[in-house]
């Protein structure tokens, strides 16, 4: 089973869990039905789309509404603690969630031998706890942005709001130079899918492959299309594709599904996920 974790920004809506459902525009779990537009929500209806597409089942959904206060993210790991092992999954993808170090510690200590079974992707909140708690190497995947991989190269930053990069000063070339340093660090696992003009996939801190195309300038101020990305990742990996094969065929996958759109930068993020079915067939059949 493939379940997608994370909160959603909204006020006093407790633990929500169940098969989500994509359907007519709307992510649906429980009695909760949302347009997705970032983060969690965009990841999981990826997801959902992508399992379709494969005939896979759909991802079993955990959610819990939190505006920054924590309440909700304390929910999500208490849940996850309690009720994980016994889920039987093979793929966990992690989305936002407030970052705490020692819950998240009690959480993976509460997985057991049901790892080993196991591939943890994490991206966001997930990714800075990790990295916060120094359990980097309980993952399988990271999936960052050059922000986030700024984060990540820096050994003392705690947040990507405090590294001593200066953000708006990244580009490209300097990409592979925080990959390398976030490797000497131990700050990312095996596997890295660095999301953003140029895809870098990342192997044991080497980059195996990048992608630059097809280019679709629009898609960098459409927001959730670095979310929608991760969900498609996280059902290749799934549906039995190995870690870098799935990475490069997820990188494929959106590149395309933006391209099919069209997008201006007030394309909503579900016209694109609407597209990943199209553009995954092109992406299997060519290969």
């Amino acid at each position: 089973m493939l379940a997608i974790m994370g909160t959603l920004p909204f006020v006093e809506m407790d633990v929500k869990t169940g098969s989500a459902r994509f359907e007519n525009g709307r992510l649906a779990v429980d009695d909760l039905s949302v347009v997705p537009s970032l983060g969690t929500s965009v990841m999981a209806a990826s997801a959902c789309i992508t399992c379709k597409a494969l005939n896979l089942e759909s991802p079993y959904f955990i959610t819990a509404g939190d505006i920054g206060d924590g309440k909700g993210s304390k929910k999500l790991y208490q849940y996850l603690t309690a009720n994980l092992p016994t889920l039987g999954l093979s793929v966990l993808g992690m989305h936002y969630i407030m970052p705490d170090i020692s819950r998240i510690k009690i959480f993976l200590d509460a997985l057991g031998d049901t790892r080993k079974q196991m591939t943890l992707i994490a991206d966001a909140g997930s990714m800075y706890a990790a990295k916060a708690a120094e359990i980097v190497s309980s993952f399988d995947i990271f999936t960052p942005d050059a922000g986030e991989m700024a984060y990540l190269a820096d050994p003392h930053a705690t947040h990507p709001a405090y590294v001593e990069h200066l953000l708006f000063s990244i580009d490209a070339s300097e990409i592979v130079t925080l990959i390398k340093k976030a490797y000497e660090n131990g700050n990312i696992p095996h596997t890295l899918l660095v999301k953003g003009p140029i895809d870098y996939i990342v192997e044991e801190g080497t980059v195996v492959e990048s992608l630059a195309e097809p280019s679709i300038p629009a898609m960098e101020a459409i927001g959730g299309t670095g979310d929608s990305l991760t969900g498609i990742l996280s059902a290749l990996i799934y549906a039995g594709y190995d870690k870098v094969d799935a990475c490069v065929k997820a990188a494929k996958v959106n590149r395309i599904a933006g391209e099919l759109t069209q997008p201006d930068p007030a394309t909503p993020i579900s016209e694109i996920i609407a597209k990943i079915p199209i553009a995954l067939k092109e992406v299997i059949l060519c290969v």
